[in-house]
């Protein structure tokens, strides 16, 4: 490699600096940048100029070599240093060591010795330079790859069979999407040019526009957003919101109305916008962006622009409208936990949930919730090593075993039961490996102390520990008290806190570090989990 190496040399002896900054450092690739007689000046100087190496005396008034080396192992841990001494005790030499100094040396220094130890240490910087170029240029196709992977995800949640909700969050944990908030709603927009009606769609430069006003007043507005482009002219805009003191469907729709001004102000284009209903899950974006997209296409065909809501008392457009979706989350997460009165509880809570305890329900009522309840069901079970069909002779469609009851007392009663069965034989599957589970979740958390700027998932850590993924995500759960997702980003999160304490590092290449490409999404979730931005972090703990 032809980079040079910048040293910084530190001695309070005039002539031992002087004769240090003459020797030949070009001859390995090195370059003198810089001459201190005690620690606080080279900490001065090292805040103002790019350095690599230190070469420095112990014995030094104002600060010594010890206490300089420990001060650059925590704000400058990338820096090596060369300890230049004339005591031979070996405390120092320890001291020196446990400070973080990479090479040890005894004055008078000898010039082989000195050039033997530098070109030691340059290639040990070469190869770590390689290295860290290597990670670089992985995590520059990682973030490259992101935007894509992002419009699949988003893409799949409205069309795609609905995920797991578990394994929707750990996907956007993946993707690093912030959606976290309470409130779920899908916005469809439709641009149209002046001369649309010689069909002429807004071009890309336009559309680029219109997605820069969109995040900008979404942003304002406190709104996490994300919008995928449709075919030419449309958009898909997923919204997550907190409640405020005002209903978060008004706060939307204020919100657009002032999008709507801005779009035609700087783009001249005309705006449709169709804004679905409000849910409580993300799971429920498949349901608000098909009211978004139907009250908007309603009024494409009637010719007319502004914001447009869907209203419900105009039809039952879903199958599944306001699906119970926590209830259906603890209740597989019981039933894989194996835990019987949690299982029943909670399949209580979603058949009242769901209005299924009125005789009179119809069934294509009880249809529309509980088939989609036990496909996801059928699901947990497989990925368990289990199913309907091994613990309960059931074979699929679930639709046949519904039909056969005449009232829903009968089926509630028949359903609670099968309940009780599958959970009865998960906690038998679960036991069989539960020795086994404390040693796998410490072995996970250490993986992840270990790797945690890395990408990693529940399934790939389930395999590590010859778990499946189900069962080790209860069990995780379990021994830590938070979920898998949840452990991960607070683990990096402490990471990011403690090289924000350094200030060799910019905010940006620690957000890299700690597994986050997208620097927005890193500064957004470090405020979630400290009430701080990593800049005002870094400046509490800046003491020079």
């Amino acid at each position: 490699m032809n980079d040079t190496y910048k040293i910084l040399i530190v001695d309070d002896e005039f002539e031992i600096r002087e004769g240090l900054n003459s020797f030949y450092w070009e001859r390995f690739q090195f370059q003198a940048i810089g001459l201190a007689a005690n620690g606080k000046q080279a900490l001065d100087l090292m805040q103002r100029n790019d350095v690599d190496v230190v070469i420095t005396d112990i014995k030094m008034p104002v600060m010594d070599g010890i206490e300089l080396s420990r001060e650059i192992s925590i704000h400058y841990p990338h820096v090596k240093i060369v300890i230049l001494s004339g005591y031979k005790e070996f405390s120092y030499a320890r001291d020196a060591l446990q400070a973080g100094v990479s090479e040890y040396l005894l004055k008078p220094v000898d010039l082989k010795n000195l050039s033997e130890s530098m070109m030691k240490l340059k290639l040990q910087m070469d190869a770590e330079r390689q290295s860290s170029q290597k990670l670089q240029s992985y995590a520059n196709q990682l973030a490259n790859s992101l935007p894509a992977a992002r419009d699949h995800f988003f893409q799949s949640l409205v069309e795609a069979p609905l995920p797991e909700y578990h394994e929707a969050k750990e996907k956007m944990s993946l993707l690093e999407i912030e959606m976290n908030a309470s409130y779920y709603c899908c916005a469809a927009v439709k641009l149209e040019t002046k001369e649309q009606q010689d069909g002429n769609a807004p071009d890309s430069t336009m559309m680029n526009k219109a997605h820069t006003i969109l995040e900008r007043h979404l942003d304002a507005g406190q709104c996490h957003s994300y919008a995928l482009r449709k075919k030419a002219g449309e958009l898909i805009v997923f919204l997550n919101l907190n409640g405020t003191s005002v209903p978060p469907r008004r706060s939307l729709s204020l919100l657009f109305e002032q999008i709507i001004v801005s779009i035609e102000h700087e783009t001249g284009c005309r705006s449709i916008i169709g804004l679905g209903d409000v849910y409580q899950s993300l799971l429920s974006f498949p349901d608000s962006y098909k009211q978004a997209r139907s009250v908007m296409e309603r009024n494409i065909f009637l010719e007319r622009g502004g914001l447009f809501l869907w209203d419900s008392a105009e039809g039952q457009l879903l199958e599944r409208k306001d699906y119970p979706y926590p209830h259906e989350t603890k209740l597989l997460d019981a039933v894989l936990e194996g835990n019987l009165d949690s299982s029943l509880l909670h399949f209580q809570q979603f058949w009242n949930s769901c209005g299924l305890d009125a005789e009179q329900a119809e069934h294509a009522h009880v249809h529309r919730y509980l088939m989609p309840l036990f496909t996801m069901l059928e699901r947990r079970l497989d990925l368990h090593g289990a199913s309907f069909e091994s613990i309960a002779s059931l074979s699929m469609p679930f639709i046949e075993f519904v039909e056969q009851f005449q009232t829903l007392s009968q089926l509630k009663t028949a359903l609670d039961r099968l309940i009780s069965d599958i959970t009865l034989h998960i906690k038998k599957l679960n036991d069989v490996v539960q020795t086994t589970s404390h040693s796998a979740v410490h072995q996970v958390k250490k993986y992840i102390e270990e790797h945690c700027s890395e990408k990693i998932t529940l399934n790939q850590m389930a395999e590590l520990v010859y778990l499946n993924p189900s069962y080790f995500s209860i069990q995780f759960k379990k021994e830590t008290g938070i979920n898998f997702i949840d452990y991960l980003k607070n683990c990096r999160m402490e990471k990011a806190k403690e090289l924000l304490r350094r200030i060799d590092l910019k905010v940006y290449e620690i957000g890299e570090i700690v597994g986050y490409q997208d620097r927005k999404y890193f500064a957004t979730t470090f405020k979630s989990y400290t009430k701080l931005t990593p800049l005002e972090y870094r400046q509490s703990f800046i003491t020079y």
